[in-house]
């Protein structure tokens, strides 16, 4: 078992049953089997009036919610392990009616996660897209990933619906990740297929997979994306040694890295190592006809001649050029000889 894995998102239409025990049961096996990090539900069917500690959510995690403000039906929440570090003041507030949203931020990293239930007889496609745009404005050049059921079947490609979404997708550089169905309804004696749970999202490039899985705890199967983000297992969930081990040895390794870090010194290329008089003078004597030479040429460029190579001042500072550049490369010879000597002298010590 490896204490690192990627960051794992899903989402499930719950249909209620958080407050029972045969769906909340059948929701932690989920998140366990799949290692979800954060999981999005729709159709939570709370109000106002049952508290969250009531609740039978799995161990370890912590649920936002967004309940429904007409009636016990709809909602959307998040659970969150904790073991992700995220910020729930997300500063995106609308005034728009019917909009059942929850929004996080992932810290140390510059990811959006928004989890949504948009109904059909609830909130209006129009509405829900201004809100989307509106979002989106808001956070421009941000990773943003909506995760939830949209109501939109992503097969019928002719559907006005389908048209306003992909428009308003396409607007925002956005891509739909998921392409199986996610529902299958009987009506008398035939099946309808659609795809209306999505993912959505602007940074595909940052997936490792979008799927869709066999577990149906409503009548929606769920669907999970792994992005390329690693999440560590906390020590209090280890049940193996060895694992709790590896952790703790990974703890310890980034605290020391981060408290006590190396220091490196950079050096000069032309820093010597045990620099032998001769070295020493001869650099001195090259930094002397350099201040010279630099002094002669002022009075060139002052005198505006153009560099007629004929007037005094022109004739002193080629002189004072040519004297630096003997004493530049004898300088060099004695250094490069310098380094070698202490190179052979080092190599016989050991």
């Amino acid at each position: 078992m490896s204490n690192i894995h990627n960051l794992t998102v899903g989402h499930c239409n719950i249909q209620g049953g958080l407050i029972g025990i045969s769906k909340s049961t059948q929701l932690s096996d989920m998140i366990k089997k799949h290692e979800m990090d954060i999981l999005s539900l729709n159709e939570t069917n709370l109000n106002d009036t049952i508290a969250t500690n009531t609740l039978n959510i799995p161990a370890n995690y912590t649920f936002l919610r967004n309940d429904r403000g007409t009636g016990s039906r709809g909602g959307c929440g998040l659970l969150i392990s904790n073991k992700i570090a995220y910020d729930d003041k997300v500063k995106i507030t609308t005034s728009m009616p019917n909009i059942e949203a929850k929004w996080i931020k992932i810290k140390s990293s510059n990811y959006y996660i928004c989890g949504f239930y948009r109904s059909r007889g609830y909130c209006k496609l129009d509405e829900f897209l201004d809100y989307f745009t509106e979002c989106m404005i808001k956070l421009k050049g941000k990773k943003v990933i909506w995760i939830g059921d949209i109501n939109v079947d992503q097969n019928k490609i002719n559907n006005v619906d389908y048209r306003k979404l992909d428009s308003a997708l396409k607007s925002f550089n956005m891509v739909q990740t998921i392409q199986n169905y996610t529902r299958i309804a009987r009506r008398g004696n035939k099946f309808t297929y659609s795809t209306i749970d999505v993912i959505v999202t602007n940074c595909y490039s940052d997936f490792e997979s979008s799927s869709v899985l066999p577990e149906k705890i409503g009548d929606h199967f769920s669907i999970k994306c792994v992005l390329q983000f690693k999440v560590e297992l906390p020590l209090f969930e280890c049940n193996q040694v060895d694992t709790a081990v590896s952790i703790l040895e990974t703890h310890l390794n980034r605290y020391h890295d981060h408290f006590f870090p190396l220091k490196t010194i950079k050096k000069h290329v032309s820093f010597i190592y045990k620099p032998s008089q001769e070295s020493l003078a001869a650099i001195r004597a090259k930094k002397k006809l350099h201040r010279k030479f630099k002094a002669k040429l002022q009075k060139v460029i002052k005198s505006n001649c153009g560099s007629c190579n004929v007037c005094n001042k022109c004739i002193n500072a080629h002189l004072a050029w040519d004297e630096y550049r003997k004493q530049r490369n004898f300088t060099n010879k004695v250094t490069k000889n310098n380094k070698r000597e202490n190179l052979v002298n080092d190599l016989k010590s050991k």
